[in-house]
Formats: C-alpha cells, sequence, structure tokens
C-alpha cells in the first residue's frame, strides 16, 4: 500500500489522521498491557473492518522489547487510559502519540485492504511524505525549535513493523517512512487561514487558493490562540498573516490543561454520573451547542441537570485562560490586535471566553478585535476539507503538502 501524504496531529482528545483525503480519528487513549492480557481480552472475531475503530489492540518492539497496547475507544474504560490528561504531554518521548500512529496506519491499512485475501502474510506501506506538529512548550524546551522538530521527525523516519492482534483482522505491518517533516502547531494554522484546498468542476482539478475572508487582516497584527486539551498555544503573526517575526513572538500560555481541569471536576463533583473521564467530555460535546447540561440514566430513565457545575467550570477556565492570553501579548502598539481562537476545546468554550473578554475591555472591542473560525470561515461548495476547529492545524498540514506535490 502506497500512501502520498500523511498529515497527523497528535491532539490528546483525539488524534487525527489524513490519509491521501482519507480523514479518520482515534480517541487519544492508550493503555499498555501484557501480552497474556492481550490474547485473552476478546471474546469474540471482529468481522467488519467499520468496528475496527472500537477494537484496536496492537504489538510493536520499542527497545528490543514487546510491547502490547489497546488503543482508542477500546481503551476508554481502563483506569490507565487518561495517564497524560493533567500535566503537560511530551509527545516526543511519550510511547502514546507511537501507538497511535500505529494504530491508525493498521486501520488505514485494514480499510483499503478489506477484502485482500492474504491478510494473514506480511503487509507494506510505503509512505512518501509524513507530516506532523509540536506544541509550542515542547519546542520551547530546546535551544532552537528545529532541535525538538528533529527529534520528533527522526522518530517516525525509516522503518516501523506492528502487529495488529484484533481477532479476526490480525495483520503483520511494515511501514516506511520515506521523508518526514514537524511544524509548529498554532502557527502552521496560518496556513489554512489564509488560503484553502479548492475543487474546480470543470476540469476535476484541486487548486489552492487565497481567501477572500484573509483580506481583513491585512493591516493588522494577528495573535493565534491555539485551546487544545493538553496545552494552550498563542502565536502572534505579522500582518497579513504571515509569518512570526521572531522567538518571543511564541508564548505558552500557563493555563491547567482544560482536560485535567475536566479531570477534576469530573472526581469532585460528577463522579457518580460518569464511568470516567471521557464520557464526562463525550457529554460537554453533546451538548455545548444549547449549553444545557441534562444527564438522562438510560437504564433507569431518571434525569438530573448538571448545567449549573459544567458552566461555572467552564466559564472559570475561560475567565484564567483570557487572562494569562492577555498578559502574554502586552504592548504598547497603537494599532489594534487581533485574536482568532482555534483548537478542540475552542468551540466549547466560546461563549464563556466571549463573557470574558467582555469583561476585561468591553462588547466593541471583542466584537471587533476577538475571532472564532465560526466568525471568519465562507462556507463554499468548492472548498476540499474546510477547517473546523479541532482539524484546522491538520488542513493546513494538507496545503503544505499539496503545495509540496505541486512544486515537485
Amino acid at each position: 500500500m502506497r500512501v502520498e501524504r500523511l498529515n497527523v496531529d497528535f491532539g490528546n482528545s483525539t488524534g487525527n489522521f489524513l490519509s491521501d483525503s482519507y480523514y479518520f480519528e482515534i480517541p487519544t487513549c492508550v493503555v499498555e498491557i501484557s501480552k497474556e492480557q492481550a490474547e485473552e481480552i476478546f471474546t469474540n472475531q471482529v468481522e467488519d473492518t467499520t468496528d475496527l475503530l472500537d477494537r484496536l489492540v496492537i504489538s510493536t518492539m520499542i527497545n528490543g522489547e514487546d510491547h502490547f497496547f489497546m488503543v482508542g475507544r477500546f481503551a476508554e474504560a481502563s483506569p490507565y487510559a487518561n495517564s497524560h490528561v493533567g500535566k503537560m504531554h511530551d509527545k516526543i518521548n511519550s510511547n502514546i502519540p507511537y501507538a497511535m500512529f500505529l494504530a491508525g496506519m493498521t486501520y488505514a491499512y485494514k480499510i483499503n485492504y478489506k477484502d485482500n485475501e492474504n491478510d494473514n502474510l506480511e503487509s507494506t506501506i510505503e509512505v512518501d511524505n509524513m507530516k506532523m506538529m509540536l506544541p509550542v512548550w515542547l519546542l520551547k524546551k530546546e535551544n532552537k525549535f528545529s532541535i525538538a522538530q528533529n527529534k520528533m521527525v527522526n522518530r517516525f523516519l525509516g522503518e516501523h513493523s506492528v502487529k495488529l492482534l484484533t481477532p479476526g483482522m490480525e495483520t503483520d505491518i511494515t511501514i516506511n517512512i520515506k521523508n518526514a517533516k514537524c511544524h509548529i502547531e498554532s502557527e502552521v494554522g496560518r496556513w489554512a487561514l489564509k488560503y484553502k484546498i479548492a475543487k474546480k468542476e470543470d476540469n476535476d482539478v484541486t487548486v489552492i487558493e487565497k481567501r477572500v475572508e484573509a483580506r481583513k487582516f491585512d493591516s493588522n497584527e494577528v495573535i493565534l490562540v491555539d485551546i487544545g486539551g493538553g496545552s494552550v498555544d498563542a502565536v502572534r503573526l505579522a500582518k497579513g498573516l504571515n509569518t512570526p517575526v521572531n522567538a518571543d513572538s511564541f508564548q505558552v500560555v500557563q493555563v491547567e490543561p482544560y482536560l485535567g481541569r475536566l479531570d477534576k471536576l469530573f472526581k469532585e463533583k460528577l463522579i457518580e454520573h460518569f464511568s470516567n473521564l471521557r464520557s464526562l467530555e463525550q457529554f460537554i460535546v453533546d451538548n455545548y451547542v444549547t449549553q444545557r447540561y441534562v444527564f438522562k440514566n438510560p437504564n433507569t430513565g431518571s434525569s438530573v441537570t448538571l448545567t449549573e457545575p459544567i458552566v461555572q467550570m467552564l466559564q472559570e477556565y475561560s475567565d484564567i485562560l483570557v487572562y494569562k492570553v492577555m498578559e502574554s501579548f502586552k504592548t504598547n502598539t497603537k494599532e489594534a490586535l487581533k485574536f482568532i481562537y482555534f483548537g478542540g476545546e475552542a468551540p466549547i468554550l466560546e461563549p464563556y471566553i466571549k463573557q470574558s473578554i467582555t469583561k476585561i475591555t468591553n462588547e466593541g472591542i471583542m466584537e471587533n478585535n476577538h475571532f472564532f473560525l465560526s466568525d471568519l470561515i465562507e462556507d463554499t461548495k468548492d472548498e476540499v476539507f474546510a477547517p473546523t476547529a479541532r482539524t484546522i492545524n491538520l488542513t493546513a498540514l494538507e496545503i503544505l503538502s499539496l503545495n509540496e506535490k505541486t512544486k515537485k
């Protein structure tokens, strides 16, 4: 199997994959288990590849030893599934991104070759170009950003072996990454704000076009605020959504990880209603649009309103977040700075962030200087893989990948 473009966002809530324009995601839950547990964990075979994402169990060799992992939704119920959420997650050295990568590639292979009669034989995936990202806090740990980026690249460059152990789907796969690049989370998102991937129906050609809506930032410096489950990065761009001027343009917002704060709420106030952190996280995702959080017990039919503690947590978190962002970019410039908020948690926090900004400044400044993707991105029929708050960095990687393909 050949993959021309593999773009991956190793998020702390989900791992997002774009493999030659095929998008899928895996919850960032990785639990290491013993060989015996791996052999005994299933009672039935998995017969359909559509069920594989919920049944991922793999093994691989790390530092000369075999390691066995449950990955994704299958690992969510384990008490060890979210060991990374309460602290800053070192994606360079952690086994979590690596296990997610291996599991994601086995899934991509099985989807492409679900009718292959030789699945019991060793298979190969050749990846021409892989792109990934690292958060600013990890890059700042090194004397140069490039040192951390090269460490991440070297972890994935070259050959990898993985065994898919899910009964009925067993496969030995060799993955060969020929070329790889690591970009900067949040900063890379400017490419998806400035350009779009458009499909021209008249000649069935895909092109990269400048966004009309990007013109509103031609005369202002822009602060990109990337709100992830594990960290919050803020990057100051030059006018016209152009490259940051220097290293001080990159700031790590010193705020508790969102998933860590959510885990605290789960343990202290909501543990009787949810089985684990991920079920609470999904409950909020399912209800944030209405901002009404009513939990209905699927077995008893009883319901309880949880709006007050959840909204209180979201507002308190937003208050601290906005204050820290503003502190990070105190400036004497007479020109207005424009702020754009995105990242996986941004849609959930949007109404509370707007309230926080209004309290610190005023409603006029909030409306004129602070934006979310829903305020910016115009819905056009010709756009391919339009960015969302969760996928904007991934869309940007795809734009960069297609640009490189065009140049070649």
